[in-house]
């Protein structure tokens, strides 16, 4: 199952223009460099702009196989540490 994670924005229009707003887009695709960014735009009915930024999920196999080692490497390294403790004890 294909996931996107998003961050929604809240603004007001009576307080923020389109260059605040475009701003604060910049400002956080700044933040996350290395995702692909979309956003979307809306107004509601209580007049404030609503900013959604979608992030393209990184759930591939190859990052799977890559957390399974991570952990599997720090499992060991706990069980390591345990062994210790319990040999100075």
């Amino acid at each position: 199952m294909n996931r996107t994670k998003c961050l929604e924005y809240y603004l007001d229009s009576k307080e923020y223009g389109s260059k605040e707003i475009q701003e604060s887009i910049e400002k956080t695709k700044k933040e996350f460099l290395n995702r692909n960014v979309y956003v979307d735009i809306s107004l509601n009915d209580f007049g404030m702009y609503i900013i959604t930024f979608y992030f393209e999920n990184r759930n591939t196999i190859f990052n799977k196989i890559k957390i399974y080692f991570k952990k599997k490497n720090k499992d060991k390294l706990l069980l390591q540490e345990k062994n210790n403790n319990y040999s100075r004890s």
